[in-house]
């Protein structure tokens, strides 16, 4: 058994893949407000521009009094940090979006066409400063990261400790694996530490299709742990309702995969 999130002492961790459709924002979602659930202290970071994470919370993603979108969350944070001033992370927080769970909203949808890569690359240390002091009052912190390799993504996975990637038992899923692998490591050489990959995610699993088993033999041999969510009609039933899969669908199959996920990979501390 690999030790623990908690056995390990890290906190900081992004639910990342480059390939979108894979249950990202889901899983996001379902383990900050499952560990929120569970006593624990949980910031969750939208860091995506579609702002789902942001919109099931009810939270704006931009929209300030200038009309330039930025003041706000994650974007506000960049625009200040990318000028090279100092910026106040904790200030941007929505505090008690759930019982133990706060959120810094994600940024504006138009953030790659005003903020320039160079400009997210100048922000990213500063980025990972605010978020590491942040984290300082918190349990967990959860970051749920687009599914792109840009400027925006590598800044977000800089800043994190370990990376839970979400995926589906499909053939394509093997290069694009392959390639976020090698994306953390080029963030973890860029930051001067290891980003640990600490498990993969299997979404929307179901046994009775045909080759699962060959899938799961094929990626056993990225030797990482493999934690499979089965597919269920509970967990957009519940987003379409605002609520979390432990509120609209506690006893599914989905929301005890979920647990197994928060107890294995997160909580359990080895002897």
């Amino acid at each position: 058994m690999n030790p623990s999130l908690s056995a390990l002492g890290l906190k900081i961790v992004a639910v990342a893949n480059q390939k979108g459709g894979v249950g990202k924002t889901m899983t996001a979602l379902s383990l900050a407000s499952g560990l929120a659930k569970r006593g624990q202290k949980v910031l969750a970071v939208d860091g995506d521009p579609q702002g789902d994470l942001s919109l099931f919370f009810g939270a704006e993603t931009s929209g300030d009094a200038g009309g330039n979108g930025m003041a706000g969350g994650l974007g506000g944070l960049l625009a200040e940090l990318s000028a090279g001033r100092s910026a106040d992370l904790a200030g941007r927080i929505v505090r008690r979006v759930r019982r133990n769970l706060d959120l810094l909203a994600g940024p504006p949808r138009r953030l790659r066409s005003e903020r320039s890569d160079a400009e997210l690359r100048a922000a990213a240390p500063g980025f990972a400063a605010a978020l590491q002091r942040a984290a300082a009052n918190y349990d967990w912190v959860i970051v749920d990261c687009s599914p792109s390799d840009g400027a925006l993504e590598r800044l977000l996975l800089s800043a994190c400790q370990a990376v839970l990637i979400p995926l589906e038992f499909q053939l394509f899923s093997i290069a694009g694996l392959q390639a976020m692998l090698d994306t953390v490591a080029s963030c973890g050489s860029e930051a001067g530490r290891e980003i640990r990959v600490h498990a993969l995610i299997f979404t929307k699993a179901e046994n009775r299709v045909g080759r699962v088993e060959d899938y799961r033999k094929l990626f056993s041999e990225f030797r990482l742990p493999i934690f499979e969510i089965c597919k269920s009609e509970y967990l957009p039933r519940s987003v379409e309702r605002s609520r979390t899969i432990w509120e609209g669908g506690p006893a599914s199959y989905a929301a005890r995969d979920y647990a197994r996920v928060i107890d294995k990979a997160f909580l359990e501390v080895q002897p």
